[in-house]
């Protein structure tokens, strides 16, 4: 790489790389030896887009739009009729045969927030189904509450009740934080500057005639005639901020209403683009949502990193001895979507159905979606350290990524061949290629343990131990009502002691159970707040 497209930190590292590698070769028998390897690779950095306008970028909401006057057709982008792409958003939502039931759960169901007290900047979710898009949304808006810009101050009188108003100014500031949120998703979607605000509705003259057609809607959806129940309007916008005002004006309306979900999901859809989702997916016939109007982990992915992957791992894989014939397979790659803002954990890990890779799970804000069989929530800090990835924990990601590319399997298994590329593209010396082989080659092969315990060991990092906090206060919020919505206050001591015998959890405790993903070593006590 150019020295000049370098940050002051990469140049420095190819410094101090070169001043190794000579003193290396100029080392006599004998003399002390000097370090093996550079310093690690540092931790992966948020998304950039070159592709977008430079004037395209997210501001945070301004408190005084709140005072307009919302649900009013706004100027920004020409409105277009959409009607001829309504059956394959559809379709790429929901599949060729859906059951009426499923389809129903979304098209009644709009933005709307906790009537709750203490819990105002709860979003409120009626039934199951769409919980794979709130909480999402509700972690982009907490990120907005807690880190961002003008909120800054509601921070520090809400640390103990971070989901409580105080007061008509922050009811009113609702709408355009919601509309941040939705925004910043709409943002990650697409890598350059071209966004669809999409607005669904009946196809009908009258009220009473769109209440019934509304009805009749998910029978008619399920039959594979979407376009013949619902009508959609759009605008094509080329800032992020005019996305955000018109999201703004409809924040009271349309978004609130029993469409909204569905408006945002098509919205969504249609900024990134049909054609871009499916080459996202494992399986490109494979709907955004299931079997009970389950959200699919491509959908989630969706919404938090902008990409429609199917896994939740570091990078991507090849399924398959040999990847001219095998199958890749895509998960969160840091290369092109960078570090997430938003991390995720799943129920699924601590049962051995998945793994959750370094970069969900050490997201850029300490805010995290829940993933489990049937339901998804989120947990956060108020804190932003809470979420900084340790120097080992960098290490061991950087290690990860740079096996699995080189992997025949799921990433457990190497070939020897392909160890030389695998040093060098960690920085570590030539000359170390001898002791490496005896270290890690059994039989032509490697495993991943042997060759993350040997690599790690040619960095001086300090221990995870070291750096994070050994007590965390982590709050979840569950906008599912029954039972909630609900607030509750999570206590996370990290020790030497076994968490089973802590307070606070046992091994058959699922939640807990997938707290210990992210934290091994913790004691976990959760309490109601609201």
């Amino acid at each position: 790489m150019d020295i000049s497209q370098m940050t002051e930190e990469e140049q420095l590292q190819a410094a101090m790389q070169l001043s190794l590698e000579e003193a290396g070769g100029a080392r006599t028998e004998g003399s002390p030896a000097a370090p093996r390897s550079a310093p690690p690779p540092g931790r992966p950095r948020p998304r950039t887009f070159p592709n977008k306008d430079s004037q395209d970028v997210l501001s945070p909401p301004c408190r005084a739009s709140a005072k307009k006057k919302r649900g009013e057709p706004r100027t920004e982008g020409a409105e277009v009729e959409m009607d001829g792409e309504i059956a394959e958003l559809l379709r790429l939502l929901f599949g060729d045969s859906p059951e009426a039931a499923d389809v129903e759960r979304w098209l009644s169901v709009g933005f709307q927030w906790s009537q709750r007290a203490g819990l105002e900047w709860g979003l409120w979710q009626k039934q199951g189904g769409p919980c794979g898009v709130f909480a999402p949304v509700q972690a982009f808006i907490v990120k907005q509450l807690l880190f961002g810009g003008e909120s800054q101050p509601i921070v520090e009188r809400q640390k103990e009740q971070p989901m409580a108003t105080s007061g008509a100014d922050d009811e009113d500031a609702r709408a355009p934080v919601l509309a941040h949120a939705l925004s910043s998703i709409l943002f990650h979607c697409c890598p350059s500057s071209s966004y669809t605000v999409c607005q669904v509705r009946p196809r009908a003259e009258s009220e009473g005639e769109a209440a019934a057609i509304a009805a009749a809607a998910p029978a008619v959806i399920a039959a594979g005639e979407g376009a013949g129940a619902l009508a959609i309007t759009a605008r094509k916008l080329s800032r992020a901020a005019e996305v955000r005002l018109l999201l703004e004006a409809g924040a009271d309306s349309w978004l609130a209403g029993p469409f909204g979900v569905l408006s945002f999901l098509c919205s969504v859809l249609a900024t990134r683009g049909p054609s871009s989702v499916r080459e996202d997916m494992d399986d490109p016939s494979t709907p955004l949502i299931g079997r009970f109007g389950h959200c699919s982990q491509e959908l989630v992915n969706l919404m938090l990193i902008g990409e429609a992957t199917s896994n939740v791992f570091d990078g991507t894989r090849w399924l398959g001895d040999d990847p001219s014939s095998g199958f890749l397979v895509r998960g969160v790659d840091s290369d092109r979507v960078g570090l997430p803002q938003i991390g995720f954990l799943s129920e699924l890990e601590p049962m051995r159905y998945l793994s959750v890779g370094l970069l969900y799970k050490n997201p850029d804000f300490p805010i995290w979606v829940l993933g489990s069989p049937t339901h998804y929530t989120m947990i956060f800090s108020a804190n932003r350290s809470d979420s900084q990835l340790s120097d080992e924990a960098s290490l061991e990601q950087q290690i990860r990524k740079v096996f699995v590319e080189n992997s025949i399997d799921e990433g457990g298994l190497a070939m020897s061949s392909s160890l030389s590329k695998m040093l060098e593209a960690l920085g570590i010396a030539a000359k170390m290629l001898p002791e490496a082989q005896r270290e890690m080659v059994r039989e032509d092969v490697i495993l991943w343990e042997d060759f993350r315990r040997w690599t790690s060991g040619q960095f001086d990092v300090k221990t995870s131990a070291e750096q994070t906090a050994n007590k965390l206060k982590l709050f979840l919020y569950d906008g599912q009502d029954p039972p909630g919505p609900t607030l509750k206050s999570v206590l996370v001591e990290v020790s030497d002691i076994d968490p089973t015998l802590a307070a606070g959890g046992s091994e058959g405790d699922a939640f807990v159970a997938t707290l210990h993903t992210r934290w091994p070593d913790a004691a976990v006590l959760v309490s109601d707040l609201g």
